[in-house]
Protein backbone atom coordinates (compact mmCIF):
# COMPACT_ATOMS: atom_id res chain seq x y z
CA UNK A 1 0.00 0.00 0.00
CA UNK A 2 1.47 3.33 -0.96
CA UNK A 3 1.98 6.50 1.61
CA UNK A 4 -0.53 9.44 1.35
CA UNK A 5 2.39 11.65 1.04
CA UNK A 6 4.32 9.14 -1.62
CA UNK A 7 4.93 10.33 -4.54
CA UNK A 8 3.76 7.72 -6.95
CA UNK A 9 0.27 8.04 -5.02
CA UNK A 10 0.43 12.08 -5.52
CA UNK A 11 1.27 11.15 -9.54
CA UNK A 12 -1.76 8.54 -9.06
CA UNK A 13 -4.35 10.99 -7.55
CA UNK A 14 -3.26 13.60 -10.55
CA UNK A 15 -4.13 11.56 -13.06
CA UNK A 16 -7.45 10.64 -10.76
CA UNK A 17 -8.47 14.08 -11.01
CA UNK A 18 -7.54 15.00 -14.09
CA UNK A 19 -9.98 12.35 -15.16
CA UNK A 20 -12.46 13.96 -13.24
CA UNK A 21 -12.31 17.67 -14.60
CA UNK A 22 -12.60 15.71 -18.06
CA UNK A 23 -16.57 16.64 -17.99
CA UNK A 24 -15.84 20.04 -17.00
CA UNK A 25 -17.47 22.47 -20.09
CA UNK A 26 -14.78 24.43 -21.71
CA UNK A 27 -11.76 23.12 -20.58
CA UNK A 28 -10.74 20.64 -22.82
CA UNK A 29 -8.80 22.98 -24.38
CA UNK A 30 -5.90 23.46 -21.33
CA UNK A 31 -3.08 21.68 -20.30
CA UNK A 32 -3.59 19.89 -16.80
CA UNK A 33 -1.87 22.70 -14.63
CA UNK A 34 -3.94 24.88 -16.02
CA UNK A 35 -7.02 22.84 -15.22
CA UNK A 36 -6.20 22.93 -11.48
CA UNK A 37 -5.69 26.71 -12.14
CA UNK A 38 -9.22 27.25 -13.31
CA UNK A 39 -10.80 24.54 -11.01
CA UNK A 40 -9.19 26.48 -7.74
CA UNK A 41 -10.45 29.59 -9.15
CA UNK A 42 -13.91 28.48 -9.61
CA UNK A 43 -13.99 27.01 -6.10
CA UNK A 44 -12.75 30.25 -4.89
CA UNK A 45 -15.10 32.28 -6.65
CA UNK A 46 -18.21 29.81 -5.89
CA UNK A 47 -17.46 28.75 -2.15
CA UNK A 48 -14.52 30.48 -0.48
CA UNK A 49 -16.55 33.16 1.04
CA UNK A 50 -16.72 35.58 4.35
CA UNK A 51 -19.19 32.99 5.83
CA UNK A 52 -17.74 29.52 4.76
CA UNK A 53 -13.97 31.17 5.76
CA UNK A 54 -15.57 31.94 9.11
CA UNK A 55 -18.18 28.61 9.50
CA UNK A 56 -15.45 26.91 8.98
CA UNK A 57 -12.68 28.41 11.14
CA UNK A 58 -10.44 29.62 7.59
CA UNK A 59 -9.64 26.28 7.13
CA UNK A 60 -9.18 26.43 3.80
CA UNK A 61 -8.78 22.57 3.34
CA UNK A 62 -12.08 22.06 4.87
CA UNK A 63 -13.99 24.93 2.90
CA UNK A 64 -12.57 23.40 -0.30
CA UNK A 65 -13.95 19.43 0.87
CA UNK A 66 -17.25 20.74 1.50
CA UNK A 67 -17.19 22.31 -1.60
CA UNK A 68 -16.52 19.02 -3.74
CA UNK A 69 -18.78 16.87 -1.51
CA UNK A 70 -21.29 18.71 -2.89
CA UNK A 71 -20.01 17.01 -6.12
CA UNK A 72 -18.31 20.10 -8.20
CA UNK A 73 -16.32 18.15 -9.96
CA UNK A 74 -17.02 14.96 -11.56
CA UNK A 75 -15.50 12.38 -8.77
CA UNK A 76 -16.32 9.39 -6.96
CA UNK A 77 -18.93 9.76 -4.42
CA UNK A 78 -20.44 6.58 -3.05
CA UNK A 79 -18.44 4.53 -0.33
CA UNK A 80 -18.34 1.54 -2.36
CA UNK A 81 -16.82 3.01 -5.56
CA UNK A 82 -14.30 5.61 -3.22
CA UNK A 83 -12.78 2.30 -1.45
CA UNK A 84 -12.29 1.13 -5.03
CA UNK A 85 -10.52 4.17 -6.33
CA UNK A 86 -8.86 4.10 -3.16
CA UNK A 87 -7.63 0.59 -3.87
CA UNK A 88 -6.38 1.83 -7.40
CA UNK A 89 -4.86 5.00 -5.96
CA UNK A 90 -2.78 2.98 -3.57
CA UNK A 91 -1.72 0.43 -6.70
CA UNK A 92 -3.47 -2.74 -4.54
CA UNK A 93 -5.42 -5.71 -5.62
CA UNK A 94 -8.97 -5.14 -6.65
CA UNK A 95 -9.32 -7.78 -4.21
CA UNK A 96 -7.75 -6.54 -1.07
CA UNK A 97 -9.79 -5.71 1.61
CA UNK A 98 -9.68 -2.65 4.25
CA UNK A 99 -10.86 -3.23 7.82
CA UNK A 100 -14.02 -1.92 8.06
CA UNK A 101 -12.32 0.93 10.62
CA UNK A 102 -9.79 1.89 7.76
CA UNK A 103 -12.48 1.75 4.83
CA UNK A 104 -14.77 4.58 7.24
CA UNK A 105 -11.84 6.42 7.61
CA UNK A 106 -11.20 6.55 3.94
CA UNK A 107 -14.51 7.38 3.19
CA UNK A 108 -15.09 10.26 5.82
CA UNK A 109 -11.76 12.04 4.28
CA UNK A 110 -12.38 11.36 1.07
CA UNK A 111 -13.40 14.92 0.05
CA UNK A 112 -10.95 16.51 1.96
CA UNK A 113 -8.08 14.21 0.79
CA UNK A 114 -9.07 15.52 -3.00
CA UNK A 115 -8.82 18.72 -1.71
CA UNK A 116 -5.44 18.75 -0.64
CA UNK A 117 -4.50 17.10 -3.60
CA UNK A 118 -6.33 19.88 -5.89
CA UNK A 119 -4.89 22.67 -3.60
CA UNK A 120 -1.24 20.98 -3.63
CA UNK A 121 -1.27 20.90 -8.07
CA UNK A 122 -2.93 24.62 -7.78
CA UNK A 123 -0.01 25.96 -5.85
CA UNK A 124 2.83 23.95 -8.53
CA UNK A 125 0.69 24.99 -11.36
CA UNK A 126 0.87 28.87 -9.91
CA UNK A 127 4.14 28.63 -9.13
CA UNK A 128 5.09 27.33 -12.84
CA UNK A 129 2.79 29.84 -14.37
CA UNK A 130 4.45 32.81 -12.05
CA UNK A 131 8.21 31.67 -13.01
CA UNK A 132 7.31 31.63 -16.85
CA UNK A 133 5.82 34.88 -16.51
CA UNK A 134 8.98 36.24 -14.69
CA UNK A 135 11.82 34.65 -17.30
CA UNK A 136 8.95 36.05 -19.81
CA UNK A 137 9.54 39.56 -19.00
CA UNK A 138 13.56 38.96 -18.52
CA UNK A 139 13.47 37.84 -21.59
CA UNK A 140 11.50 41.25 -23.08
CA UNK A 141 14.05 43.11 -21.08
CA UNK A 142 16.94 41.65 -22.34
CA UNK A 143 15.51 42.12 -25.92
CA UNK A 144 14.60 45.71 -25.32
CA UNK A 145 18.58 46.31 -24.04
CA UNK A 146 20.09 43.65 -27.15
CA UNK A 147 17.94 46.76 -29.39
CA UNK A 148 19.67 49.51 -27.42
CA UNK A 149 22.94 48.75 -28.35
CA UNK A 150 23.16 47.66 -24.26
CA UNK A 151 24.54 44.79 -22.62
CA UNK A 152 24.72 43.95 -18.84
CA UNK A 153 26.23 41.20 -17.00
CA UNK A 154 23.21 41.43 -14.88
CA UNK A 155 20.16 40.62 -17.59
CA UNK A 156 20.62 36.75 -18.25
Amino acid sequence: MLKLNSKKFAENMRSYLLDCFESEENIEHLTPDQKFIYIHHRFQSEYLHAYNIEKYKNNHIKIFGEWLSGLAISCDFYNYDIIKVAKKLHELDPEYQFSEKLEDKICNAWFELLAIHIDLNYSIAWNKKEQEEEQKELLKEKEYYTKLGLTSGTID
